[in-house]
């Protein structure tokens, strides 16, 4: 996977893309994985395989790994609204 990069101050929007056991998450499980690696303000809705997750980073710019759930991820100026699922 290619090496992602966090700004501070930033929000960001990822689709993620949940296997196996992890499928069966929670939103609330996903949200605490997301503020475990120090992300905060984290909203995530979905269900099974699919979710989305806003979220905000006030951390010194970092880059790692992008982890093989986020399918994609979108950098935000100012927070975004959540999106309606109907």
């Amino acid at each position: 996977m290619p090496d992602y990069t966090v700004r501070k101050g930033k929000w960001y929007v990822a689709r993620l893309s949940l296997s196996g056991f992890n499928r069966f998450a929670t939103n609330a499980m996903v949200a605490e994985r997301l503020t475990k690696a120090s992300f905060t303000q984290v909203y995530v809705e979905g269900a099974g395989r699919s979710r989305l997750a806003i979220a905000y980073w006030s951390g010194e710019d970092a880059t790692a790994e992008r982890p093989t759930e986020i399918v994609d991820i979108i950098e935000k100026d100012e927070r975004p609204e959540r999106p309606i699922v109907t």
